[in-house]
């Protein structure tokens, strides 16, 4: 019956250490995500940028604030990315 015993009780440490292993990858993926999500965020605010410019170009204004609080936009996102990035860590 020994055996019996040490084999369950093996069997119940597996799967706990599987179980806790399957639930850091799922944190993991999700963070990544997050971060890809982010990245996504910026690469659309770089346009809104550009197409500002292009705009205020054609119509001989001044855009700078509006690049300002863009580049803010994107300074928040980039420490949103770090803090992401340092849970991987």
């Amino acid at each position: 019956m020994k055996f019996f015993e040490n084999l369950k009780k093996a069997a119940e440490k597996t799967v706990s250490t599987v179980a806790k292993k399957t639930g850091e990858i799922v944190e993991d993926s999700k963070t990544k995500y997050s971060i890809f999500d982010l990245k996504n965020e910026i690469e659309k605010v770089y346009t809104e940028i550009g197409k500002e410019i292009y705009a205020a170009y054609k119509e001989d204004r001044n855009v700078s604030e509006f690049i300002e609080e863009k580049c803010k936009t994107i300074d928040g996102f980039e420490t949103s990315i770090e803090e992401l990035r340092s849970k991987l860590d």
